[in-house]
Formats: structure tokens, C-alpha cells, sequence
């Protein structure tokens, strides 16, 4: 595989952008999971159309499952991994940060539907998300993010279990 020098932010702003394009709405049913191969690098950072192969791999109605998925190993045998993701965004505030009394995102007075597009490579994590009542708008994020899903993006790229299976012939000849 070609060591790329393309950041994770670029990159996952290209991804964004071929996804928009294909894609109606914001309310996919289920997260998605894609790997990607990057073709030209110079192009991908200009949001050109063949700068990347985009594959999908696998979709689930929980995020967390597909991305702890141990068949998750096959996201290495590509330059980078996606995860396409839509739900409900809320402002932050700092009497928000005891996590039992504050309200869900999704009863939030202030909900915001949203797409969020979040890459992984060895150079690391970006994200682009886009939100509804803005679809020409887009909010980058170069690896910044924290929480549980910025969390089991990076596990799944960078603690990915791999299993060696053995050929059961294999081991009898070794005994």
C-alpha cells in the first residue's frame, strides 16, 4: 500500500462531498461503513470526481456494532475507512457536562438533523458533517473530537483484531 501524505481532514472533506452527492437526505436508517482507496491525491484535495474509490462494506442500525464488527479488519486492506453516520446534533453548554441530567440530543429544544462523515487512516482521524437546515454548509474537523464515537473510529483503525486462521492440515504436520 502507497504511504499518502493526504490529511485526514481533505480527505474526508472529498469523501463528503461524493457522498452528498449520491445520497438523499439526512436520514439514513442505518451507519454505513466504507473503505477508501485513494487514486490521486492532488485531485481528492480539489474534490475531483475518480479521486478516490469509495467501497462499501457493511451497514448497521447501531453505529458502536458496526464499527466493533470483528470483520472490521477488512477497512486495513484499503487507504482509509469511513463512517457515514446521520442523527441529531445539540448545542453544548457548560451546565450540559454532568451526563445524567442532560437532555439527548434528540429531545434537545435546539436539535439540529445531521450527517456526519468521519475518515480514519494511519494519518489519523477528520470529519465533515453537514446539517440539514444548512446542506450547502459544512463544518470540518480535524481530529479534534472527542467522545465514545471518535473513540470506536480510532479502536477500529488502530486496535483492529486481526485472527490467523490455521489450515487444520497445517497443524497436524506440526505435531
Amino acid at each position: 500500500m502507497t504511504q499518502h501524505t493526504i490529511s485526514p481532514v481533505t480527505l474526508a472533506t472529498c469523501v463528503e462531498h461524493s457522498l452528498h452527492l449520491s445520497l438523499d437526505g439526512f436520514d439514513l436508517s442505518r451507519a454505513r461503513l466504507y473503505g477508501i482507496s485513494i487514486v490521486d491525491e492532488q485531485a481528492a484535495a480539489r474534490n475531483e470526481d475518480g479521486a478516490l474509490r469509495i467501497t462499501f462494506l457493511a451497514e448497521h442500525g447501531d453505529v458502536y456494532e458496526l464499527l466493533e464488527a470483528q470483520t472490521n479488519a477488512i477497512v486495513r486492506m484499503f487507504d482509509a475507512a469511513v463512517v457515514l453516520t446521520c442523527g441529531w446534533a445539540a448545542p453544548i453548554r457548560d451546565d450540559d457536562e454532568d451526563e445524567e441530567t442532560s437532555t439527548p440530543p434528540s429531545q434537545h429544544p435546539e436539535r439540529r438533523r445531521v450527517r456526519l462523515v468521519v475518515v480514519v487512516g494511519d494519518c489519523g482521524v477528520g470529519s465533515v458533517l453537514r446539517f440539514a437546515d444548512a446542506p450547502n454548509d459544512v463544518v470540518t474537523d480535524a481530529g479534534a473530537a472527542r467522545g465514545s464515537l471518535a473513540d470506536a473510529v480510532t479502536n477500529m483503525w488502530f486496535d483492529c483484531p486481526v485472527n490467523v486462521a490455521q489450515n487444520p492440515a497445517d497443524s497436524a504436520m506440526q505435531e
